[in-house]
């Protein structure tokens, strides 16, 4: 089968899930899969279940291997591309670990790898939020907070391969350890770190109701059930996490002089504009010079689908020869 009718398989691997979509030649998502992560099984485990889901998928898709180019994944950490091994996935427990040669030895078929906000970012870059500009930063919301380069058309991974981990900068060097960064004041958890301890307080919020009384197992959809009901408490610790982002945007924008920045992630697809917005307002109020307000902040349009359909682009471009 010619490589411009061939399909290609993209997985989203995240800590707790695995999200494996079929991509045509005509980018469209034939079929999707989901599974659980399981972490505490083991690294053979989650190449096995991660096997399993690509197979069902394609089951899905009604895509047979020998149609299938390639696959790509994006895993969580810092990843070498090159030589397809994860360096470092903390929420994984995995260090130096080949991912790449072992799903290419299991499905038996081309794997590349790359960081899971870099597949996202690249997605909305080519067909979502970012599309029409060459250069792009994406910031994906969630569990923890990610970030993603586009320079020039293409990824940006930079000389130690680590470029974009704007989750991990250092916003307040005063604090003590677990409050310095950006990832540790306004990622979805630190957000409901904070949620839970002030209701613990003793501060009144709907999200008690809403979570029957135990706000720590907060998730996003629950955050933004408390939002449209114009829950004070929600709406002021999330206007902080959103001042939080929009001042790391700003100095990455006033450093680099990009035109886009899109919002993903968990937390951004459950709330929508409203954070966007909230995002934009801060990052204008800190940006310089004020010529760079014209930077668009724009939310993922791919949501779910943008790790899953940027995966699978760029094993086209990087398999499909």
């Amino acid at each position: 089968m010619g490589k411009e009718t061939r399909s290609f398989i993209g997985v989203d691997l995240g800590g707790t899930g695995i999200k494996v979509g079929v991509l045509d030649a005509k980018n469209r998502l034939l079929g999707t899969e989901k599974t659980k992560t399981r972490s505490e099984e083991g690294s053979g485990a989650i190449v096995k279940r991660i096997a399993r889901t690509v197979r069902e998928a394609m089951e899905e898709a009604r895509v047979k291997p020998a149609n299938v180019g390639g696959l790509g994944i994006g895993a969580p950490g810092v990843v070498d591309i090159n030589k397809g091994i994860v360096i470092q996935a903390v929420n994984l427990r995995w260090n130096k670990f080949p991912l790449a040669k072992l799903l290419r030895d299991e499905l038996k078929m081309p794997v590349t790898l790359d960081n899971d906000v870099n597949v996202g970012t690249w997605g909305e870059f080519v067909l979502g939020a970012a599309r029409g500009h060459n250069d792009v930063l994406g910031v994906f919301v969630g569990t923890g907070i990610g970030g993603g380069l586009v320079l020039h058309g293409k990824l940006y991974h930079g000389h130690f391969l680590t470029a974009g981990e704007i989750g991990h900068v250092t916003m307040y060097p005063g604090m003590v350890r677990g409050r310095r960064t950006l990832e540790n004041n306004a990622s979805r958890t630190a957000i409901v770190n904070l949620l839970s301890q002030l209701i613990l307080s003793n501060h009144p919020s709907k999200l008690s109701e809403i979570t029957g009384g135990d706000p720590a197992s907060t998730r996003s959809k629950a955050i933004a059930q408390a939002v449209a009901k114009d829950d004070p408490l929600t709406i002021e610790v999330l206007k902080s996490a959103a001042e939080h982002i929009g001042i790391a945007i700003a100095n990455v924008v006033t450093v680099m002089s990009l035109p886009c920045v899109v919002l993903g992630g968990g937390l951004t697809e459950a709330l929508d504009k409203r954070w966007t917005e909230w995002v934009a307002e801060s990052f204008e109020n800190h940006v310089f010079p004020p010529e760079l307000r014209h930077c668009k902040i724009v939310t993922s349009k791919l949501g779910d689908d943008a790790g899953v359909v940027g995966a699978a682009l760029l094993a086209r471009e990087r398999l499909g020869h």
